[in-house]
């Protein structure tokens, strides 16, 4: 695809510049990686940088948070909203991580995709973040900076489910950069290419954007 590399570099670059800091993105702890993926799932970075800290300082293991009282996990997951929900997922995600992988995160996508609630993104964090693999990470956000910037045309209703965007995905990464580029989507899509009201004119892209509404 012409200028791809030219386009993944300026939003590399431009994430240098403008990233956004967030304790759980200093961390490579496998459980401590996968535990935000969760709590980010359908809530704000924000909302989930408000109680991450004390939260991972609670239950730093697979075992701690097995062992929780549901109701006092209700209660420290509650600022973030289907807290409920949410409270139920862990302990059992930790609770299969000690019946299945001695309490280990697995290194695996086979592996980790058999753990409840993990899907093909958080399996791809994990193993992007934790282990250094350049597997693609991506989140409705940043489908939606690709599905632009590149005037993908998905053939499925669900482009999440599309396997060639995921292919495309990890064809853009450049070797040994898969951290930052799954990082710089995100923030480019929550600070310039937004859902809605995207900042179009002062975009970096913006001249090599296919975005036809831009």
């Amino acid at each position: 695809m012409q200028g791809t590399t030219a386009i993944v570099s300026a939003v590399i670059s431009w994430f240098h510049a403008h990233k956004r800091a967030f304790s759980w993105r200093e961390k490579t702890d496998a459980f401590a990686v996968l535990i935000a993926e969760v709590l980010l799932r359908k809530t704000d970075a924000p909302k989930v940088q408000e109680i991450y800290d004390k939260f991972i300082a609670k239950y730093p293991s697979p075992q701690k948070l097995a062992e929780a009282d549901l109701e006092k996990l209700e209660a420290d997951l509650k600022p973030l909203g289907m807290y409920k929900i949410k409270s139920r997922q862990l302990k059992c995600l930790a609770e299969r991580l000690l019946s299945d992988f001695g309490g280990r995160v697995p290194a695996s996508r086979e592996d980790l995709l058999k753990l409840p609630g993990v899907g093909q993104y958080i399996a791809n964090a994990v193993l992007c973040y934790s282990y250094g693999e350049d597997a693609p990470a991506l989140d409705t956000n940043g489908i939606r900076v690709i599905l632009r910037v590149f005037n993908f045309r998905s053939s499925t209703a669900r482009p999440r489910t599309d396997k060639k965007l995921w292919e495309l995905a990890e064809k853009l990464i450049p070797p040994r950069m898969g951290r930052d580029f799954n990082l710089a989507l995100l923030d480019f899509a929550a600070q310039v290419c937004r859902a809605k009201n995207p900042m179009c004119s002062t975009c970096p892209l913006h001249d090599t954007c296919l975005w036809p509404y831009k």
